[in-house]
């Protein structure tokens, strides 16, 4: 039985799109109303926790053109102050070829400023953006994966590519680096490409994911774990479970399949302290060991409109969730997670009166049966 969650409530006042945590704890926000005309600003935000006043305290906050598209995705520079985030230009310089998505952010405990910008992506369609990103460990490099199928990889600060962008024929899910920056994997539906940093060269392809029992399935998530693994979330096709399947890349076998939800997996976080999160199209928040694949806490209906974006802080106290509904979510995370012994012990003592009836009742029908002999 999971545990109950200790969390609370922080209004930031317009949809976040994306999250990350600063290597000093702070927490990015990014999201706003978009190109629209609805008068909710497009913002970049960088919060700090207090627990004491259960509040997330603004210190620095950038407000982007109405002309051009809300941040859609971010990734964390591991030691300088910066991070790289995608938004999408105005629709007049979609349509030119000039959309300069890719952008380079500096920041101080005050002010978010920004740098350098790029073409990340192939599309004239302003329908098309990138949807996820990533940093390498070393800081040196990011990956990022577009609806249109562009698979991109440039180098920090300057965004100029690694190589020639990738047409990954299919819309790009999910991307991360291995933790010695040598690969990268990318996720389309239909398959997950790990490949070279330095020349794109293929390490391995998997494709037709499919679950026990033949199932078919897609891969919605991929990211690289400590030594040598490889987490996967599959969502069935049916749209009626999802798994999280664990891979080792020295022999690329399956060492862990596991069925975690029966709802879509819509976001997904590795955290440190061997921990990982997701949340549900049916609004929930859980967290699992990320060796195990135990469920340690499980929130239902943790927000009212659809979850975008979860992140672990650095020391793995506070676990963030983020909505379209314009709210984040501070988990309050234990320091010591129960064993599983401790668990079945603790939802014994909550319900021995239940389980005294049960056991008599079990009884009651055994000497029966022995009578009626």
């Amino acid at each position: 039985m999971p545990i109950p969650a200790n969390r609370y409530t922080v209004n930031v006042g317009f949809p976040i799109g994306c999250i990350g945590v600063t290597h000093a704890n702070k927490i990015v926000l990014g999201g706003g109303g978009g190109p629209s005309r609805s008068g909710v600003q497009n913002k970049l935000s960088i919060y700090s926790i207090d627990d004491s006043t259960s509040t997330l305290n603004l210190n620095a906050e950038l407000v982007l053109s109405s002309d051009e598209d809300a941040p859609t995705c971010l990734a964390m520079h591991p030691k300088d102050k910066l991070f790289v985030c995608s938004i999408n230009t105005s629709m007049a310089e979609i349509k030119q070829g000039n959309n300069q998505n890719c952008r380079l952010f500096s920041y101080t405990k005050t002010k978010i400023t920004m740098g350098k910008q790029a073409k990340c992506m192939g599309s004239t369609r302003d329908v098309d953006y990138q949807k996820c990103i990533a940093m390498s460990a070393s800081g040196k490099l990011v990956v990022g994966g577009a609806t249109d199928g562009t698979l991109s990889v440039v180098r920090v600060p300057t965004l100029k590519p690694v190589f020639p962008f990738i047409d990954a024929r299919d819309e790009i899910n999910d991307v991360g680096f291995s933790n010695d920056d040598k690969w990268l994997v990318a996720a389309t539906d239909s398959e997950l490409r790990v490949l070279s940093t330095t020349d794109a060269e293929l390490v391995r392809r998997i494709d037709d994911p499919r679950i026990s029992g033949g199932e078919r399935a897609v891969f919605r998530f991929a990211r690289f774990g400590q030594t040598n693994t490889l987490y996967t979330v599959l969502n069935t096709r049916a749209r009626n479970g999802a798994y999280i399947v664990v891979w080792d890349t020295n022999k690329w076998v399956r060492t862990a399949t596991r069925r975690v939800s029966s709802s879509p997996i819509t976001t997904f976080a590795l955290g440190p302290q061997g921990l990982l999160a997701f949340a549900t199209a049916s609004l929930h928040v859980v967290v699992c060991d990320a060796k195990s694949l135990r469920v340690l806490m499980r929130v239902p209906a943790a927000h009212s409109f659809a979850i975008t974006a979860l992140a672990f802080d650095r020391d793995g106290k506070h676990l963030v969730s983020a909505s379209a509904d314009q709210t984040c979510q501070v988990y309050v995370l234990p320091d010591v997670w129960p064993t599983p012994l401790q668990t079945a012990v603790a939802v014994a003592r909550d319900h021995a009166q239940v389980i005294a009836i049960a056991f008599v009742l079990v009884l009651a029908i055994i000497l029966a049966l022995v009578l009626r002999r």
